[in-house]
């Protein structure tokens, strides 16, 4: 399969895997607290595993693997699997924009060291082997 389609499957899987988050999330604020561990903690997750978003969430997860497998099939761990830290800095500017999250300074120069750590994989890292 050539480079640039599993770098579109990448990508896919990645933005699906965000959007996973952002539902999650957001499903959760709708259920609100689990509650303390304990004897009621298992059924409040059952629970909250079947509200509507917490159930989109799982289901774009499970679509964002299935993505996955194209890339793992065809490039190296070592090079596809930090190229999933871009799912973290989409779901910083994500929260950001739906649920109206602050992120401190420290945090945007931590999302900057890990976009400069991509671009140095993406650079001189090998996709195959």
């Amino acid at each position: 399969m050539r480079p640039w389609i599993i770098a579109l499957f990448l990508l896919i899987a990645i933005s699906l895997g965000a959007c996973g988050q952002i539902s999650l999330k957001h499903g959760m604020k709708q259920f609100g607290s689990l509650g303390p561990p304990g004897v009621g903690l298992v059924a409040n997750v059952i629970r909250s595993i079947l509200t509507p978003y917490v159930l989109l969430g799982l289901a774009l997860y499970a679509i964002s693997s299935c993505f996955w497998l194209v890339v793992l099939s065809s490039w190296n761990l070592s090079y596809a699997y930090p190229m999933i830290a871009i799912s973290y800095v989409l779901v910083v500017l994500l929260s950001r924009v739906f649920f109206r999250e602050h992120v401190m300074p420290l945090q945007w120069l931590g999302i900057a060291c890990m976009c400069t750590g991509l671009v140095l994989v993406a650079r001189f890292g090998s996709s195959t082997g």
